[in-house]
């Protein structure tokens, strides 16, 4: 899909092509502006082994990564949408969700019946935002490292 610019924002979102040390090379200086403990390797590790990666960037007019939505199949018809993120000097504009709904509507189109997603549960503006798509709360679990993370999944419409 050719990139669509957003309203007012001078942003642009596009599905990524490239290949995985492309993506990576995009990803990781990202991740580590987006979150505020990120570890590269979880990144590096398992994004090479994931079933038919999906990446949506928004770039700002000079190139540069402004956010993203990544996920990867999961089984038949489910997408796992895995790791997203918006820049800080580009949030507040709306653009978690657009990556959002623009990830539905090309993994909708590309035969997927359901979406999953797991948020750690201090995490509330995603959680939230997830609800106001349409997500529903499926589950809640401890992980290895003790933190509560929130299980939410969508049924995609036609």
């Amino acid at each position: 899909m050719s990139p669509i610019p957003l309203p007012s924002d001078g942003l642009l979102i596009e599905t990524f092509s490239g290949n995985t040390n492309e993506a990576l090379a995009l990803l990781l200086p990202l991740c580590g502006v987006v979150f505020a403990t990120f570890d590269p390797a979880y990144l590096a590790d398992r994004l090479p082994h994931v079933a038919d990666p999906h990446l949506l960037l928004a770039r700002r007019q000079d190139n540069t990564p402004a956010g993203f939505k990544l996920g990867y199949r999961r089984g038949t018809g489910l997408f796992y949408s895995w790791l997203g993120g918006v820049a800080p000097e580009a949030r507040r504009i709306g653009l978690a969700a657009r990556l959002m709904e623009r990830q539905h509507k090309e993994i909708r189109a590309l035969g997927y019946h359901q979406v999953e997603t797991r948020t750690r549960a201090e995490n509330n503006s995603m959680i939230l935002l997830n609800l106001r798509h349409g997500f529903h709360v499926t589950g809640f679990e401890i992980d290895a490292r003790g933190a509560a993370v929130v299980t939410q999944r969508k049924i995609l419409g036609e």
